[in-house]
């Protein structure tokens, strides 16, 4: 007997809802996998107590009766300095090349991130980075993040981001950044980079010389005044026309 009409309507119906229920009971699934891949992938990532305590190592000074340094301890030579000693054209430079939207975003830039996933899949590579001051500061804070080029770091650093921006306040984060982030020769932090590079102080620093300092992010050891001054100008001439 040939099926009416009725009936197969029912039967596509009965077809669709079997198709809603199981595409659903998937997606729950895979809601569900990544909250406890992320647990997982959390428990080694600081808490917000740790976050609270950080502290930059910095330079133990032996110093003379007359007030003459005699020697440095360290392991990372770095001077912690306060963010009002900070240049506003360093700070204005760092924003310009390294975070246009940092006082926007919470830590994590999705326009950044979405345009970095589109060329990283056209070009099938890594080769776009996405990574805000925060997402960075995370990884110079804490060696559990590391540096490899992997999406298991990318998702350590997104997290740890995110539990920094709901820690500090932008100027601490910046604060933070500027005096932990590495400029290559052993040296971290803009202080110890002014003394290394200039001999001055930070505070002290003209808008090429700042310029010079914040073109050195990206790649310290390609772009050393010392090694590589043709690289340095070019880098710096790059730095001024961005801001």
């Amino acid at each position: 007997m040939p099926e009416n009409s009725s009936d197969k309507y029912n039967s596509k119906t009965v077809s669709w809802k079997r198709v809603l229920l199981n595409t659903f009971l998937f997606l729950l699934a895979c809601f569900i996998g990544g909250i406890i891949y992320l647990f997982i992938l959390s428990r080694d990532l600081p808490s917000i107590a740790e976050l609270q305590r950080f502290n930059p190592e910095q330079v133990s000074k032996i110093m003379s009766a007359d007030g003459k340094v005699l020697k440095e301890l360290y392991i990372h030579k770095r001077d912690v300095v306060n963010i009002s000693q900070i240049p506003q054209h360093l700070r204005h430079g760092l924003l310009s090349m390294e975070d246009r939207s940092f006082f926007e975003h919470s830590g994590i830039s999705l326009q950044s991130l979405v345009r970095a996933v589109i060329v990283n899949i056209l070009t099938l590579s890594r080769r776009q980075g996405a990574s805000t001051i925060t997402q960075q500061l995370a990884r110079n804070m804490y060696n559990t993040i590391g540096f490899q080029k992997t999406y298991k770091r990318k998702l350590k650093e997104l997290i740890t981001s995110i539990n920094i921006e709901q820690t500090y306040t932008k100027t601490q984060i910046m604060e933070l950044y500027l005096n932990s982030v590495h400029f290559g020769h052993g040296t971290y932090g803009v202080q110890a980079a002014s003394n290394h590079y200039f001999g001055k102080d930070v505070s002290e620093l003209q808008l090429d010389e700042s310029a010079i300092l914040i073109g050195l992010l990206p790649a310290p050891a390609r772009y050393s005044p010392i090694r590589h001054p043709e690289r340095t100008i070019i880098r710096r001439n790059l730095v001024l026309r961005v801001m």
